[in-house]
């Protein structure tokens, strides 16, 4: 065996510090790449950042519709309800404990002998507090479980529902499965009756404390604007929350000297700078040709509503574009465009189809439509959903698809839709 040196020539793509650092900019929603920017002007002493003046149109839309749910928490709640009590050291410490160990939906997992143990403190008090927690609002916090929730809401009623309050606390289970009948012989009711139980249920809230959120205020800024004036459709970069990048030159001058080594540093942090702006521009125009692109192939959403999405792929997009797949997905990962008919996630453009045609929203509100429409008394099944959709609105698809649709919609199935009265 004779051993010899050969030369191999190959295309290989290194994953180089700043092709890593481009990468990840486009993936960037604004808010992500304002704190990227604040980073690098941290690191790099020639970078400076200058906001970027508010235009008019932009500042008239404050981005308000773009908050999340006011910011109080179940617990600061039901502290404000407290003030003014009179209440002695030892309530005010049970109340405290029981306060804390209520989960978000509002229920307590902790008994009365539990809490009375922890606390050093008699029963008696911790009883005490637990039917002053009982009593505040929202009703039917400092539940046990779901049952005790509904029976807590049932009692607090201007008037008392006595079959009501028998039926949560006794029948439970096979009156959410519908098993009326049951029920019917052993409580001696009519299934009009139950019927009335029922709608009164429904009006209850399973989750109280759900109703209040722990977390901060999140605001959504969009980072694409698209808006219709004039019979002219326009793409805009939101620039507004991103602020300018610039090279401070009097910074330069001031460490300027004859040495090799601060010449050597400042043309490397030149080239950071100078990689950072070309990252941004091709961004930024990266972003607007998948807008230009979504707005050419989706005009009927923007033209009609959300209901006319139509299917499309991520790689119809990269084809007309000609660049990869991959980095259309991460153009619009954590992207809103800011449209006529509201604020929307731009990777809800690419859906999937059903027959080809209809995209899957579409199809769930056909299905929404036709279970709100139908007769209580004679629910429509899977089935007969799937037949009235070809029928009426040539839209072909499998029973086992309405079923699937239909749940991710959060709707019971036909027997459990069942109307006795």
């Amino acid at each position: 065996m004779e051993m010899q040196l050969t030369q191999k020539q190959e295309l290989k793509i290194a994953l180089t510090k700043e092709l890593v650092q481009a990468i990840e900019l486009l993936q960037y929603s604004t808010l992500e790449l304002q704190s990227l920017l604040h980073e690098q002007a941290l690191e790099n002493p020639f970078i400076e950042l200058k906001e970027r003046k508010r235009n008019e149109r932009t500042d008239s839309m404050r981005y308000i519709e773009n908050v999340s749910v006011f910011n109080r928490s179940l617990a600061s709640h039901l502290h404000a309800q407290l003030v003014g009590m009179r209440l002695c050291h030892e309530q005010k410490k049970a109340l405290d404990y029981l306060i804390a160990s209520l989960d978000e939906s509002g229920y307590l997992h902790t008994t009365v002998a539990e809490a009375a143990r922890h606390l050093q403190l008699e029963e008696t008090i911790v009883c005490e507090a637990l039917h002053l927690l009982r009593s505040l609002e929202p009703a039917g916090v400092g539940a046990e479980n779901l049952p005790h929730c509904l029976y807590l809401q049932l009692i607090r009623l201007p008037q008392r529902d006595e079959l009501a309050e028998t039926i949560i606390m006794k029948h439970f289970e096979p009156f959410v499965n519908k098993k009326w009948k049951e029920i019917k012989t052993i409580l001696r009711v009519e299934l009009a009756d139950l019927q009335r139980v029922w709608e009164l249920i429904r009006t209850l809230h399973p989750r109280p404390g759900s109703l209040y959120n722990d977390g901060q205020l999140t605001y959504i800024v969009p980072d694409v604007i698209v808006s219709y004036d004039h019979g002219v459709w326009t793409v805009t970069i939101n620039e507004e929350m991103t602020p300018t990048v610039v090279w401070n030159e009097a910074y330069e001058r001031k460490v300027h000297t004859d040495d090799p080594s601060v010449q050597t540093y400042i043309e490397e942090k030149r080239q950071q700078f100078q990689w950072i702006q070309r990252c941004l521009a091709q961004r930024s125009t990266t972003i607007e040709q998948i807008a230009w692109q979504l707005l050419d192939k989706q005009r009927d959403y923007f033209e009609k509503g959300p209901l006319y999405i139509k299917p499309l792929t991520m790689r119809d997009i990269a084809k007309e574009l000609h660049i990869h797949e991959s980095t259309v997905s991460r153009a619009v990962k954590h992207k809103y465009m800011q449209t006529p008919h509201g604020l929307i996630d731009m990777r809800r453009f690419f859906t999937s189809g059903v027959d080809e045609q209809v995209a899957q929203d579409k199809v769930k509100h056909f299905i929404a439509e036709l279970i709100k429409n139908e007769n209580g008394q004679k629910p429509l099944s899977d089935q007969k959903i799937a037949d009235l959709l070809e029928e009426r609105y040539n839209i072909c698809v499998a029973r086992r698809t309405v079923a699937k649709y239909r749940e991710q919609l959060h709707i019971p199935p036909a027997s459990k839709r069942k109307q006795y009265a």
